[in-house]
Order: structure tokens, then C-alpha cells, then sequence
């Protein structure tokens, strides 16, 4: 079968990978696996300085890195803006691709052209006030898993494999991993017109998993829109939220077990 190639954006597929569930299933399958932390992501280096981070770019980067693997066809699979990557990836490289499995994302957020000039001015003013602004220090592990548990709806079991995987140290104490830079607004957006047109150009047999449970509406809204535009279309609705592979981890191996026969 074609390989694997997963994306970790936010290191919570390879954490979910590494953790209960979805690892278990994927050493059982004949798959060689590759998981990527994009830049700035988990275990990857940080841009330089003075540069920031485009959509854009991790497509070309994923692109060089399957050429540089040498695989001439592929599978593919993304959570949320790792999705996002997938989906676009695909559509660049046709078939390619042979099957693509999104969790919670189909394509990257999009915005209308009358707010260029709004998220334009949002982007230079988050850039401009990043160097007074400092990140988060944790003393342990365990004052981390209380602040990320506290902010997002996860199970703390998910929370705990994420903080083990997402944290590393400097001098101060413990720091997450993840460039700073990553939570400034895009500076550009590709339209909706654009993103549907990646999603047409997609061949491969597409698994589009979405959450019973997610907390991001918009994001639901925006998948939906788009699903009657995938030519190959298996669409899941699994229980959990949006980090059900994380929380519900035996119920998305499931299905992309299923899947992948």
C-alpha cells in the first residue's frame, strides 16, 4: 500500500499516534509511517528571525519533503489545520495522492476580499507587539496540564500527552515548544473560490471526520459547505470533540482502519 504521511501542526496527531488507541492500530496495518512537524511545530525549528509563517509555505515544504522521501504516491492524513494542508496538497498533487483522511478540517480557513485590508492591519499590529510579549513559563509538567486543561476542552489524560510531547525547557523552566509567531493572524488569506478549486482537483478517495461534540462552529459550518465539492467522499461523524483523537482515540482508529482496507 502507498505510505502514510502525517501532519502535526499542532503535534496532536503524532501525539495521538504515540499515545493510546491510534498507535496500537497503525503498527498492526503494513504501513510505513512518516509523521511531520511542520516548522515552528513540536520538534522542528523555529523560522528566523524577522520571517513569519505562510500557508503557502507548507505546501511547497510538504511537497519537497515527499520528493525527498523519493514516494511517487502517497496517503495522506491532517488534523484541523494540518487538514487544512492535506486538503490542499492533494488537490496540487492529484493522483499522487491516492487516499486522504481529514479530522476536522477540509481546506484552510478563508476569508472575504472586503476584510483584506482588516486582517492586514490585525497581522502587523500582533506582529509589532510580540517582542513586549512574553510566553508562559511552567515550573513542572503538572502546572502546565492545569493551565492547557483550563483553556481548551480536552480530557486531562489528552492534555497530559500533549504537554509531554509540546514542552521543552530553557533557563527559566518549561516552555511549549511552538513558535511564538504561529499565533499571529495570516497575513493573506486564500479565497473560497481558490480553496474550492484545490478541493475539485482532489482524485483520491477522501475520509472527512468530524466531531459530534466540537466547540468550533465556525469550523463545522465551513467543512459542510465544502463537502458536496469532494468527488470521492466518505464523511464520518464520530463522538467526541475536536480533538477526538485524542479523547476518543478507538473510534477514529475505527474508522480509519476501516478505511485504509
Amino acid at each position: 500500500p502507498p505510505p502514510l504521511f502525517f501532519f502535526n501542526p499542532h503535534a496532536a496527531i503524532r501525539a495521538a499516534q504515540e499515545s493510546r488507541g491510534l498507535g496500537d492500530v497503525y503498527k498492526r496495518q503494513d504501513w510505513r509511517l512518516v509523521s511531520l512537524d511542520m516548522p515552528g511545530h513540536g520538534h522542528s525549528s523555529h523560522r528566523p528571525p524577522g520571517t513569519s509563517y505562510h500557508f503557502v509555505d507548507m505546501l511547497f515544504e510538504v511537497v519537497e519533503v515527499l520528493d525527498q522521501l523519493g514516494w511517487e504516491e502517497c496517503s495522506l492524513i491532517g488534523h484541523s489545520m494540518g487538514a487544512g494542508v492535506a486538503t490542499c496538497v492533494a488537490g496540487i498533487l492529484r493522483k499522487r495522492v491516492k487516499r486522504l483522511i481529514l479530522v476536522e478540517g477540509l481546506g484552510p480557513l478563508s476569508q472575504p476580499a472586503e476584510k483584506v485590508t482588516e486582517l492586514m492591519r490585525d497581522s502587523i499590529q500582533q506582529w509589532n507587539s510580540l517582542k513586549t510579549k512574553k510566553s508562559p513559563v511552567y515550573q513542572n509538567r503538572e502546572e502546565a496540564v492545569r493551565a492547557r486543561h483550563f483553556a481548551g476542552k480536552l480530557k486531562k489524560s489528552s492534555v497530559e500527552t500533549l504537554v509531554a510531547r509540546g514542552l521543552g525547557e530553557n533557563t527559566d523552566g518549561l516552555v511549549w515548544r511552538s513558535d511564538p509567531r504561529l499565533r499571529i493572524k495570516s497575513r493573506l488569506y486564500l479565497s473560497e473560490a481558490q480553496i474550492l478549486q484545490m478541493i475539485q482537483d482532489i482524485t483520491a478517495q477522501v475520509l472527512v471526520i468530524e466531531a459530534e461534540d466540537t466547540d468550533t462552529r465556525r469550523w463545522v459550518d465551513l467543512l459542510r459547505s465544502r463537502l458536496g465539492f469532494v468527488k470521492n467522499l466518505d464523511h464520518r461523524i464520530l463522538p467526541g470533540g475536536h480533538h477526538l483523537h485524542l479523547d476518543e482515540p478507538q473510534f477514529v482508529a475505527s474508522a480509519i482502519k476501516d478505511f485504509l482496507k
